[in-house]
């Protein structure tokens, strides 16, 4: 896919795109597992949209092809956009197709974030939506804002099959995602003066003229990926382009008001490096992220993509370390956000830290740790008497603020990260690392996932890790 995806600058990107899915989808077919399984194809989108930042409109058509498992008789589909309006009304969907005929579908759930639609036979299934989102007046995932907009979560989104389809409830605590990797091909259609900063690389942007307005044509390609962000705005940019391991990575950074955006490259730089060198390298062909205003957090992730919320210039920087940190620990190494946010929030939060360890700030690495172990036993000493319950395998929809998400897995979590780190040793501990993201990469891990890993290093951790996120108590 690399190969073809190469000479998309110099061809009709549809026409390549539509070759790309008949080849992804060979391919996938006749894929296996370790075990001589075959596995099933991931799912492909093909988005064709436009954005009208007057009415704050996003119109799309979506194709989405993948395989039904045999023993499912219907597809789910996550449209989350619908969280983000109490009237649970910013999606529209005009029509859903299934091989271009015309299928009846079900909205249900909690704030109708959730979509089905019957379907007779298994096998290779192409979906196709016809829809609108009209973007709601918040700094959010999914939002605009007075300089720019968020484009997230907008879109009909496959649920993940294990058995049955997890149509878990989109929450406002935490992150509720869990998704399979897949293949993304965009072309958006926008005012020629808005930059776009999005997952993936975008191969191709042409402007032209319709009704006297100037617009442009922006194609994207984005594989392999778990979700995609795009945000548009009236940006700045800079970047650079990484060797890791013999191949190029191109890092872009759109900002509004960072009075020190080389530095802040710089950091996202030193960050993917520094990862490489540490885990494995970097799993895709760039990275992109932007400055952009999130009420209430301090960062998000995308596949090969992040926002970043203005704030101090310190937590500002170790923001972008976190979620360049994700692109290990939830882009490429997946786990099931919905139950088990620890492994990719706690696992991202001491790496955080660790990579001022790994770059010779020992004094900062072993403050940060002891400021998070401070944080979370004085968290702990005042919400005991109330109730608080320190399980980490747990739902979303079990947490009784975003304090106690906080607290449960980006806190403990990485207190459980530095636990094994001084238990095994920082050289054991690394290989352990590197093996979790190359046994897991693409894939979706699991706590026993973690343990094997660590095993291949001689310490069976399967019994402390099991402690750590069944105690209610520590």
């Amino acid at each position: 896919m690399q190969k073809i995806m190469t000479h998309i600058k110099q061809k009709n990107f549809l026409w390549l795109a539509a070759l790309a899915i008949v080849v992804a989808a060979t391919l996938a077919l006749c894929a296996c597992d370790k075990d001589g399984k075959r596995q099933a194809m991931s799912p492909i989108y093909d988005l064709n949209m436009q954005y009208d930042p007057a009415a704050h409109l996003i119109s799309a058509r979506q194709e989405v092809l993948f395989e039904l498992p045999e023993d499912a008789d219907c597809a789910v589909f996550h449209i989350n956009a619908n969280a983000f309006s109490d009237d649970n009304d910013v999606i529209d969907i005009s029509a859903v197709k299934i091989d271009r005929k015309t299928v009846d579908f079900e909205i249900y759930g909690k704030n109708k974030t959730l979509l089905k639609i019957p379907c007779e036979t298994s096998g290779i299934v192409d979906v196709c939506f016809e829809f609108c989102v009209r973007l709601p007046f918040e700094n959010a995932r999914l939002g605009y804002g007075e300089n720019c907009a968020a484009l997230n979560c907008f879109y009909p989104s496959l649920a993940v099959f294990d058995g049955e389809w997890r149509d878990d409830a989109y929450e406002n605590i935490g992150d509720p995602f869990f998704c399979e990797c897949s293949d993304f091909y965009v072309t958006l259609t926008l005012d020629s003066d808005l930059e776009v900063a999005a997952s993936g690389e975008i191969v191709c942007s042409l402007p032209f003229e319709k009704d006297g307005k100037s617009l442009k044509t922006v194609e994207i390609c984005a594989e392999k990926i778990r979700d995609l962000g795009i945000v548009v705005g009236n940006f700045f940019s800079v970047s650079q382009t990484l060797s890791i391991e013999g191949e190029d990575v191109d890092v872009s950074y759109f900002y509004l008001s960072d009075e020190a955006p080389l530095e802040t490259l710089e950091r996202a730089a030193s960050a993917i490096e520094t990862f490489s060198q540490t885990f494995g390298p970097y799993p895709y062909p760039s990275f992109c992220f932007a400055e952009v205003p999130l009420d209430g957090a301090g960062g998000m992730e995308y596949g090969a993509f992040a926002t970043i919320s203005p704030s101090s210039r310190e937590y500002f920087l170790d923001a972008v370390t976190h979620e360049i940190a994700h692109q290990w620990w939830y882009g490429a190494v997946g786990n099931d956000q919905n139950n088990s946010a620890w492994m990719d929030e706690g696992l991202s939060e001491f790496c955080t830290y660790f990579y001022y360890r790994v770059t010779g700030d020992d004094e900062s690495f072993s403050r940060a740790i002891r400021d998070i172990f401070l944080s979370y036993n004085d968290f702990l000493s005042v919400m005991r008497p109330v109730g608080f319950n320190a399980e980490m395998q747990r739902p979303l929809n079990s947490y009784l603020s975003n304090g106690e998400y906080v607290a449960v897995n980006y806190q403990k979590g990485a207190l459980l990260f530095d636990h094994l780190y001084n238990l095994v040793g920082e050289k054991k501990f690394v290989a352990a690392l590197g093996e979790y993201f190359r046994a897991n990469k693409f894939a979706v891990a699991t706590p026993s996932s973690l343990a094997a890993a660590f095993k291949t290093q001689g310490f069976d951790v399967s019994a402390i890790i099991t402690s750590w996120i069944n105690n209610k108590d520590k």
